[in-house]
């Protein structure tokens, strides 16, 4: 196989791994963006149902029926802003909380067996890759 560019290794890594990570996260019985989710909301008094979609990079509409799936089993409830009624944030409850940190751990522990060992200058690397890259799109 021909050496691959940069920028596509780059790529196809992060899309592969994305792949693998929705798989492992789905054997849990969350989707990849259940768990993102769940995640910001850790540390959180709740967010404001725009602001976690922001922070997630998807609009408003995709993340309602995410949202709505979570707060069916619990994990998550929606209360309205007590300053201003027309907002409505998204708040982690202790169930989540437990969901959250027993998926995640696993979807570490599965990555860790299947990726070769960290090594601090590839993950350095990476960091600079990502800091030029974003600086150039601001």
């Amino acid at each position: 196989m021909a050496e691959q560019p940069l920028d596509r290794l780059l790529i196809t890594t992060g899309a592969t791994l994305a792949r693998f990570r929705r798989r492992v996260v789905a054997a849990h019985g969350l989707s990849a963006t259940a768990l993102d989710l769940l995640t910001v909301l850790t540390g959180e008094d709740g967010l404001p149902h725009r602001e976690l979609a922001g922070r997630l990079g998807l609009t408003p509409a995709t993340l309602t029926p995410v949202v709505d799936a979570l707060e069916r089993e619990g994990a998550v409830r929606r209360d309205r802003d007590a300053a201003d009624r027309r907002v409505v944030r998204v708040c982690l409850t202790e169930n989540g909380w437990r969901r959250c940190t027993t998926v995640a751990d696993q979807v570490d522990r599965t990555l860790r067996e299947t990726v070769p060992d960290e090594r601090p200058e590839v993950r350095h690397y990476l960091d600079e890759v990502l800091a030029a890259v974003e600086g150039r799109l601001t």
